[in-house]
């Protein structure tokens, strides 16, 4: 009984917070939709952010790079080592559903960041970056601008999340057949590393 009433109150609470947000989202309103009494609220939770805090972790998936580079990865191409790299990335991003209000919730912190969840969300999404900032290090020429190597990363991952958040108007556009057979994370992280090295191939380390 007692997960029964917390996880109620969480469900409740999301889309409420999702609309609103942390400021303007009231204990009672929350109390009404998941119709408990504001000590089911203190109880279980201490208080509104707390509540909020519990919430917003429920929509935040911990996925987060891990480039090792062990003595084996040295007997194969940095091309191979970092195509393995995303096609991991692509298939946890993927893999990873948030949609609802859980979606409409984390892009709200992400472009109003509170300062108990938003702000460190924001600070993991940097570190995440830059790691994949600093692998490249291998490839790139010690004279490339960094603004030149944040573009070819971005566009690299803004097709990737295209594909993720666009495949209801993909099933609208490309007929189902092709989309199984050729759309697969494993097939978009290819065609999105080869449009990097495309782009990227004139600054190159030599």
């Amino acid at each position: 009984m007692t997960d029964t009433i917390r996880l109620r109150i969480i469900d409740a609470a999301g889309p409420i917070f999702a609309q609103k947000g942390f400021a303007a989202t009231t204990v009672r309103e929350i109390c009404a939709a998941a119709k408990v009494n504001q000590a089911a609220i203190n109880y279980y939770f201490g208080c509104k952010e707390s509540l909020y805090k519990e919430v917003f972790e429920s929509t935040y998936p911990c996925i987060s790079f891990h480039y090792e580079v062990t003595q084996s990865d040295l007997s194969r191409s940095f091309e191979e080592r970092f195509y393995n790299l995303i096609e991991q990335r692509t298939k946890d991003i993927f893999a990873t559903e948030i949609s609802g209000w859980k979606a409409q919730l984390l892009f709200r912190e992400f472009h109003d960041p509170t300062p108990s969840c938003g702000e460190k969300l924001q600070e993991y999404i940097v570190q995440d970056y830059n790691v994949i900032y600093r692998c490249l290090d291998e490839y790139f020429d010690p004279e490339t601008p960094e603004h030149i190597r944040w573009k070819c990363i971005f566009s690299m991952f803004g097709s990737i999340f295209f594909y993720k958040k666009s495949g209801s108007l993909l099933r609208k556009i490309i007929l189902d057949d092709m989309r199984q057979k050729y759309f697969k994370p494993e097939q978009i992280a290819a065609f999105a590393v080869q449009s990097f090295f495309v782009v990227a191939a004139p600054y190159r380390k030599q």
